[in-house]
C-alpha cells in the first residue's frame, strides 16, 4: 500500500497519461480518536493496519482495474481504479460492510465507523483536483447522518461548453441506445419484502463521464428530445423487466413520465410497447413526475384512465414539491402517492416534519391510495413509517440503485 506522497505522484501520472475515467474512494475512520483513547496509540495503529489489509484485499478481489491503494495521513485510505463508475455505490456499500466487523482481539471487540468520499474524474482534471473533490465529499460524509458515503459533484469550468457538447451528442446517444438503466429497489414497509423497482436513467458520456438524470433531461428539453428520451428509457426498462426470470414474476416495475408527455395517443403507444415485450400491464406503474405542469388535466386524466383500464397503476411522484399537488390528487386517477425524498430526513423525532408526513399519509389513505416513501436512509425513519402505516419505501437503507444484472442477482437472493 502506497504512502501519501507516492500516491499523489502515481495519481498525477495516471491522470496525465491515461485518458480514461478514474474513480477515487477516500475511506475515513470516523472514531479513531476514541479508539486511541480506549486502547492507546499502539492499539489504534493496530486497527489502522488491519483496515489497510482488508481494503487491499477487497480492492484486488472486487474492484475491477484497481490501479493502487494508499494510506493517507491520519485516519484515511485511498483506492483508485480505472473506470467502474457504474458500480461505485455498490462498492461503497460493500466497503462499509467489510469494515463494520470486529477489528479487536478476543474479549476486546473493536468496531469502527466508516465514511467514504467518492469522486469520478472529469475531462482534463488533474489528480490533485480529483483527490480534493473526494476529500470534500468525505468531509460531507463525516458530518451527515444516514448514508455513510457521499459522491462528489464535478463542477465543469465551462458549463456552456458542456451544455453544447451534450446537446450535440444527445440525439446520437438516444439513437444508439447509450442511455443506461439503473433500478432502485422498492420494499414493503411492513415486512421488508422486495416488491419491485423504479427505473432510473444515466448517461455515461465518453468525454464528460457520468451524466445525471437531471442534466440529461435538461439537455433533452433544450433539444426538444424529451419525448424521444423518455420513450427510449421506458423501452429499455420494460425490456429488462420482461426478461426477469420466472422466480421474479411477482415484482413490479415503475417508469417515470413527465406531465408534458401525456399527449393524446400516449396510452396506445405504451400498450403497444408492452404487447411487443410481453410484460404484463398489471406489473407496471407509471410515475407522473412533477417537473412540469399538467396543462390539460382533462386530456391527461383521459390518457391515465386508458392505462388504468388495462391494469397499469398510476403514481404521483415527488409529492410535497413541484406544482399543484393537491389539485392533481383531486383531478387525476391515481393509485399510489410517492412522498418526496426531501421530506424523509428528520422525521423520526417529535417534530413538524413528522406531523406533516403523518397528515400526508392519512390524506392519501383516505383517498384510497397506497403510499411510497422515497429516500429512506435510517432505521429510525423506517420505524416511523411502520408506525404511520406507510405501505412501501425505497432508499439507501436497503439498497442503492443497481445495474440490471446486479438488481436481478439482488432480487433472486431476496426471493
Amino acid at each position: 500500500m502506497l504512502r501519501h506522497r507516492a500516491a499523489i505522484e502515481r495519481l498525477a501520472q495516471f491522470t496525465a497519461g491515461h485518458p480514461q475515467e478514474l474513480l477515487a474512494f477516500i475511506i475515513g475512520i470516523r472514531d479513531l480518536k476514541q479508539i486511541n483513547d480506549r486502547f492507546g496509540r499502539s492499539g489504534g495503529d493496530g486497527v489502522i493496519r488491519k483496515v489497510g489489509a482488508r481494503l487491499r484485499k477487497f480492492a484486488s478481489a472486487y474492484i475491477e482495474d484497481t490501479l493502487f491503494t494508499a494510506r493517507l495521513p491520519g485516519r484515511e485510505f485511498l483506492i483508485v481504479a480505472a473506470g467502474g463508475a457504474d458500480r461505485m455505490e455498490i462498492h461503497a456499500e460493500a466497503l462499509i460492510d467489510i469494515l463494520s466487523s470486529d477489528f479487536g482481539k478476543p474479549g476486546a471487540p473493536v468496531h469502527i465507523s466508516t465514511r467514504i468520499g467518492i469522486a469520478v474524474s472529469g475531462v482534463d482534471e488533474s489528480g490533485e483536483a480529483l483527490l480534493q473533490r473526494a476529500q470534500s465529499a468525505l468531509a460531507k460524509a463525516y458530518s451527515r447522518k444516514g448514508r455513510r458515503y457521499v459522491i462528489a459533484e464535478y463542477h465543469h469550468q465551462d458549463n456552456s461548453k458542456l451544455a453544447a457538447a451534450l446537446d450535440a451528442d444527445l440525439r446520437s446517444a438516444i439513437e444508439k441506445r447509450q442511455i443506461t438503466i439503473m433500478l432502485q429497489p422498492q420494499f414493503a414497509v411492513a415486512n421488508g419484502a422486495l416488491v419491485g423497482a423504479e427505473a432510473l436513467a444515466r448517461w455515461h458520456h465518453p468525454k464528460w463521464g457520468e451524466i445525471s438524470a437531471d442534466t440529461l433531461f435538461s439537455a433533452a428539453d433544450r433539444c426538444d428530445l424529451r419525448e424521444e428520451l423518455s420513450h427510449v428509457i421506458q423501452q429499455e426498462a420494460i425490456a429488462i423487466a420482461a426478461n426477469w426470470p420466472a422466480a421474479l414474476d411477482a415484482l413490479r416495475l415503475s417508469v417515470n413520465l413527465g406531465a408534458e408527455e401525456l399527449t393524446e395517443g400516449y396510452a396506445a403507444r405504451l400498450m403497444g410497447l408492452l404487447d411487443r415485450t410481453g410484460f404484463a400491464p398489471q406489473r407496471l406503474t407509471v410515475e407522473l413526475t412533477e417537473e412540469s405542469l399538467v396543462r390539460d388535466a382533462d386530456r391527461a386524466g383521459a390518457e391515465l384512465e386508458r392505462l388504468r383500464g388495462q391494469g397499469i397503476k398510476i403514481a404521483l411522484d415527488d409529492f410535497g414539491t413541484g406544482y399543484s399537488s393537491l389539485a392533481y390528487l383531486k383531478d387525476l386517477p391515481l393509485d399510489y402517492l410517492k412522498i418526496d425524498k426531501g421530506m424523509t430526513p428528520d422525521i423520526a423525532g417529535i417534530s413538524k416534519d413528522r406531523i406533516i408526513l403523518r397528515a400526508i399519509i392519512a390524506m392519501g389513505k383516505a383517498l384510497g391510495l397506497m403510499i411510497i416513501a422515497e429516500g429512506v436512509e435510517k432505521a429510525e425513519e423506517l420505524e416511523m413509517l411502520q408506525a404511520e402505516l406507510c405501505d412501501y419505501f425505497q432508499g439507501y437503507l436497503r439498497s442503492a440503485p443497481l445495474s440490471a444484472d446486479d438488481f436481478e442477482r439482488f432480487a433472486l437472493r431476496s426471493d
